[in-house]
């Protein structure tokens, strides 16, 4: 492990815009995405974008000063339309403040839940249009349940300084990911089908003949051949590392990487 200076003032943010319609969201999610697709975003900056019932969402957390923030250009490329609240705390606050948020997903309660995801890479920024058409057709379908949400995290920055081929993560030359996320108290097949059809539109809207890839932390048992979706061009390798150290396979899961034949 090799420590860091503590980063010193952390300016965090959310900017919320409800009681619309999916489709009115759209320019903001345009806005969110022409921000986190350039290579030359500050990388003391990291956000999200939150898709639920209601609206829409954007968190954001810089670290650094107000005044840095304000210089780095960001703050004129947000969205605009929406409320937009500021928060500065110094590190040790900030950190505080996320363990809480962590704390609230701990629950003794199972709860049944269905999840699509995919990794995008600068080359696949979903296309204006396309973008209208999906947050229109989330409007007009069935989703089977009030718990639903879309989120899009952005990714790159010094993540990509790393070649891909060092470590297990493959995901170094993307700029974004989305999972979705839906809960059912049961689960029905119209929830699943809302998530699936969904994924399948975003899946249009990308380039065709690239093998697409997502997080393995995104878990997605429909994924029909998840080792390689999870870990990519990495898979060879961790099936070389699994057969030395687990030959026998006994720390497994249904889409866990398997060992290397001899």
């Amino acid at each position: 492990m090799r420590t860091h200076p503590e980063p010193g003032s952390v300016v965090q943010f959310t900017y919320t815009l409800g009681v619309g319609s999916q489709a009115d969201m759209a320019p903001t999610f345009k806005a969110w995405q022409d921000l986190v697709v350039d290579p030359d975003l500050d990388r003391r900056f990291g956000t999200e974008f939150i898709m639920e019932p209601l609206g829409c969402i954007i968190t954001g957390t810089f670290y650094g000063t107000r005044a840095e923030f304000d210089a780095s250009g960001i703050p004129g490329k947000l969205p605009k339309g929406g409320k937009l609240g500021f928060t500065v705390k110094d590190w040790l606050a900030s950190l505080i403040a996320e363990a809480e948020n962590e704390a609230l997903y701990l629950t003794d309660v199972s709860t049944p839940f269905y999840s699509k995801s995919l990794a995008f890479r600068p080359e696949d920024a979903i296309p204006d249009q396309k973008i209208q058409d999906i947050f229109k057709w989330i409007d007009s379908t069935d989703k089977g349940t009030l718990l639903w949400f879309v989120i899009f995290d952005a990714t790159g920055g010094a993540i990509a300084d790393v070649p891909a081929n060092s470590t297990s993560y493959p995901h170094r030359d993307k700029f974004m990911f989305y999972q979705s996320y839906a809960i059912g108290l049961p689960l029905s097949q119209t929830t699943k089908d809302f998530l699936t059809n969904l994924h399948d539109k975003i899946l249009a809207t990308l380039p065709t003949g690239v093998p697409r890839t997502t997080y393995a932390g995104y878990v997605d048992p429909a994924l029909s051949d998840g080792q390689q979706e999870y870990w990519g061009d990495n898979l060879a390798t961790l099936e070389l590392v699994k057969r030395d150290w687990d030959a026998a396979d006994l720390f497994r899961n249904p889409q866990s990487v398997r060992p290397a034949s001899a």
